[in-house]
């Protein structure tokens, strides 16, 4: 008999990439520090809502006797040496595991990774740079992108907003009205909309004004999914491709993030309890929505605190620009093929929305795996991805991984930790990690890499890995001198 069940390992994703123009915000606190060259206008902003359904579940019945994690921030990973790019960590998690049953066990793995996952740019077939190995064979994994997320998150929002107004006649004939007419011949039926709205059911001028611009703008048949929710994200590619396109249209042009808090902020007027939906998967995993960083020199975990330099804002094709501050900006394609009031809309929509979309970018791996009875096997999950960037002093680069899901497993072994970096670069780990003594103890060597191992004591929170910004460069800037020095004589040696 097979039995299957639906585990959870996590590590914590990317938000997706797309451009933008200008540096203007509204000022209002912050997930983490957002430093721009006029001042300080971080906010805490707006939580994403996700179907509760992505929360994880729990195993009884196999045993992780022991993960081993290998953090690299090493030169060997860079396609294409940059001085001024983040290192390209690589990241690999192998546990071993055993099933003492009598029966085969099937098991469904979703494995969340905080921030991006690199895709070459110079590969012929772009592909993310993942690899889980079920011992030696390769399983196939399906990636569910941010950008799939986005599209549940507004698929469900849309339904929401969708059964509201039906339930509300009045307020379904007053959007009916703005509908039938053309846009620019509507404006009495939008002022009487928005009365509603701020009298009768007493919304705030920012949801009401975003109501009326939902009202004006077509997009597409709101198409019917199936019930079993967790078949979307577990769903074909196909399907996914379908959640990443559907309920945009004109909202395209200020992108897929503003897009998606537009329909969630409009969701959540109708139905409040939606507001803490996306934290509480967080909550679950043991991880957190702020974006934060260990300090380099005290080694306790505080909110990212990010820089932006002026010149970059100007360059939004940049390979190494932070796409979690695109979420700040308020962008408008200036290219988007939309009607002049489609683009008012977008700008109306735009001002009217809260500070900020605070949606922790995550990525989440799909992929099925199946134990033979009275087995012991090993299961490794690797990736790679830019470090990001804290810029208070000293500067950083970072790469967070969480360890909660490790409880939840009724039996759970050591993580064993190997952090390697580049000769001479400064490392420093979280200290709320629990991480023992010997991480700090670095295996010398005449050469090479400077090898941290240790073994961790919490298997909850979140492990922070730091490396410091400028001491990194320097070693960048040293293989480049050394391959110039190496290319130099080749050359003269054939020239003999």
């Amino acid at each position: 008999m097979k039995n299957k069940t639906q585990i959870f390992l996590i590590a914590i994703a990317v938000i997706g990439f797309y451009g933008f123009a200008g540096s203007s915000v509204f000022a209002n606190g912050g997930p983490f520090m957002l430093k721009y060259p006029n001042g300080d206008p971080a906010a805490k902003g707006v939580l994403a809502r996700l179907d509760p359904g992505l929360k994880p579940g729990r195993e009884t019945r196999l045993r992780v006797i022991k993960e081993d994690l290998k953090v690299t921030f090493g030169h060997e990973h860079m396609p294409k040496i940059n001085t001024e790019g983040p290192p390209l960590t690589n990241v690999s998690a192998q546990y071993t595991i055993e099933n003492p049953t009598n029966e085969p066990i099937e098991v469904d793995f979703g494995f969340p990774i905080l921030r991006g996952i690199y895709v070459s740019p110079f590969a012929m077939m772009p592909t993310p740079d993942v690899k889980i190995l079920f011992g030696q064979k390769q399983v196939k994994c399906t990636i569910i992108s941010n950008s799939a997320i986005y599209g549940i998150i507004r698929q469900r929002a849309r339904e929401i907003i969708k059964n509201a107004i039906n339930e509300d006649q009045k307020l379904n004939n007053l959007i009916i009205a703005i509908q039938s007419k053309n846009p620019q011949d509507c404006e009495t039926e939008r002022k009487i909309l928005y009365a509603y709205l701020t009298d009768t059911m007493k919304w705030n001028q920012q949801d009401a004004a975003l109501l009326v611009e939902y009202a004006g703008l077509d997009f597409g048949k709101l198409r019917s999914h199936p019930p079993d929710r967790m078949g979307w994200w577990m769903g074909s590619d196909s399907r996914l491709i379908e959640l990443m396109n559907d309920n945009l249209g004109p909202l395209a042009a200020i992108g897929e993030q503003k897009a998606t808090q537009f329909f969630a902020q409009l969701a959540s007027c109708f139905k409040p309890e939606t507001t803490a939906a996306y934290d509480s998967i967080f909550t679950a995993w043991g991880g957190d929505v702020r974006e934060r960083s260990v300090d380099l020199e005290t080694g306790e975990i505080r909110p990212r605190e990010i820089t932006v330099n002026p010149e970059m804002l100007n360059k939004p094709t940049h390979l190494y620009t932070d796409t979690t501050i695109y979420a700040r900006i308020d962008y408008l394609d200036p290219k988007a093929n939309v009607t002049e009031n489609e683009k008012s809309s977008c700008k109306a929509i735009l001002k009217n929305l809260p500070v900020i979309f605070t949606f922790a970018p995550m990525n989440i791996l799909h992929y099925q795996v199946k134990f033979p009875a009275k087995s012991t096997q090993t299961l490794t999950v690797s990736y790679s991805q830019y470090a990001y960037s804290d810029t208070r002093s000293p500067s950083s680069y970072q790469l967070a991984y969480v360890l909660h899901p490790a409880s939840f497993w009724k039996e759970f072994g050591p993580i064993n930790l190997e952090v390697i970096v580049p000769e001479g670069v400064t490392f420093r780990a979280s200290d709320n990690a629990g991480i023992e003594a010997g991480l700090a103890q670095k295996k010398f060597r005449k050469s090479g890499p400077d090898i941290f191992t240790g073994k961790l004591k919490s298997k909850t929170g979140e492990l922070y890995l730091a490396v410091d910004a400028a001491s990194w460069k320097k070693s960048v800037k040293k293989v480049v001198l050394g391959e110039l020095k190496t290319k130099v004589q080749t050359v003269a040696q054939q020239a003999k």
